[in-house]
């Protein structure tokens, strides 16, 4: 049981286009909590899903702002949101 759940593990980033806070850290060599707190300020690309607290990341909104995207705030409905690079 525990190799097959390790091996969903290792098969998750194949399957999904979006990164997690972790996976965020990781890559801005930051701690959690500098993920969180520029999420809070609208200062990283990202979604917000309503109702909900998590945060998914897509990585080539992430590569435009590491280049100097101007970023766009969209509020939407029940508490989501969309951070992304202005096109």
């Amino acid at each position: 049981m525990l190799r097959l759940l390790l091996m969903a593990q290792a098969l998750a980033p194949a399957l999904s286009p979006y990164l997690l806070v972790e996976d965020v850290a990781r890559r801005l060599r930051c701690s959690r909590r500098t993920v969180h707190e520029l999420t809070r300020t609208c200062a990283i690309p990202h979604r917000r899903l309503p109702g909900g607290r998590r945060c998914l990341f897509r990585e080539d909104e992430l590569e435009a702002w590491e280049e100097g995207a101007p970023l766009e705030v969209i509020e939407t409905a029940r508490g989501g949101r969309v951070v992304r690079p202005r096109s």
